[in-house]
């Protein structure tokens, strides 16, 4: 077979093989995004390199194909293309290894019960800590208590809830039609729901908002938490909403690190939200570097401690 077949043969499955990773990357990028530390910087590095090494095979197909003439320079070229090709493919092979979050699950890992008011509540006050847990072998139950129509549209933020649990691995979420920025109204049938759910997932550890919160909402929450575990014995912990006051203070923190493109990706599952200045990502990177610090670690979500129970 003349080299200039085996090269253009070569060329071909070169092209097709770094396609072939261009679209891979691209059909499975929420689950590099889950699983993998940086991984905007690495998905658009797959990509930019996967284009630029497409493109120059295919500039030497097109030139073979036109011309079909060889010489010393494309022989070197050739070489080194295809040395590069490979060196390039195993570096992110590598790459992607060292950046794979990987959490020692606990050998007694409980249960979780995750309360929001809004569709976007748990997401963004303890998505990475949750995530963490999920991880760690936690099963989390999200139960989000009114569609949130009254903050945007109550026909699409159920169904981003949803996706934003199912990115973050939650084992389910239920989405319930209390009226937003009325639940105050419901108190006595607002505790009913949220003591059912407690005694359906019997939860050892629960994440509700605080009472250092503005939102009525959030106050009415937390206040109907606290009676529906009134006689139960279980660890009770208040994450932090924007529209917390400077009152919060948390004294309980969760080490994320590895986890703040996650919570980032999970917040934008709710693009109804997007316009609002909480849910840029400096904003939620920066508020985890703030809570890191005090934590003395890079990132962390800091946590009020209505009631800590010993596992002991």
């Amino acid at each position: 077979m003349p080299r200039i077949v085996v090269s253009l043969i070569g060329h071909i499955i070169t092209t097709l093989s770094f396609i072939g990773v261009a679209i891979y990357a691209y059909m499975r990028q929420r689950e590099l995004h889950r699983t993998t530390r940086n991984s905007t910087t690495l998905f658009i590095i797959i990509i930019a390199i996967c284009v630029f090494f497409s493109g120059v095979n295919i500039f030497r197909i097109v030139y073979e194909l036109n011309d079909g003439r060889e010489s010393n320079l494309t022989t070197e070229f050739d070489l080194v293309a295809q040395y590069s090709s490979i060196l390039i493919q195993s570096s992110l092979i590598l790459v992607l290894f060292a950046n794979k979050i990987v959490i020692r699950s606990k050998s007694s890992a409980g249960r979780v019960l995750a309360i929001g008011a809004h569709p976007d509540d748990i997401e963004i006050a303890a998505g990475a800590a949750l995530s963490k847990m999920r991880d760690a072998g936690y099963s989390i139950t999200g139960l989000i208590l009114t569609q949130g129509e009254k903050g945007g549209q109550g026909d699409v933020r159920p169904q981003e809830a949803r996706r934003g649990a199912e990115f973050l691995g939650l084992d389910e979420v239920h989405v319930l039609d209390f009226c937003d920025t009325r639940l105050s109204e419901d108190a006595n049938e607002l505790t009913a729901t949220i003591e059912e759910m407690i005694n359906r997932v019997e939860p050892d550890i629960i994440f509700t908002h605080s009472n250092h919160d503005i939102h009525q909402d959030h106050q009415s929450v937390y206040e109907a938490t606290l009676r529906a575990t009134r006689n139960a014995r279980i660890t009770i912990l208040c994450y932090e909403s924007p529209s917390a006051t400077q009152d919060f203070h948390p004294t309980y923190f969760i080490d994320v690190s590895p986890y703040v493109e996650v919570k980032i990706k999970a917040i934008r599952e709710h693009w109804d939200q997007r316009n609002k200045p909480y849910v840029r990502p400096e904003q939620v990177r920066g508020k985890l570097a703030f809570r890191g610090g005090q934590a003395r670690v890079d990132y962390a979500e800091g946590f009020e401690v209505a009631r800590m129970v010993s596992a002991i």
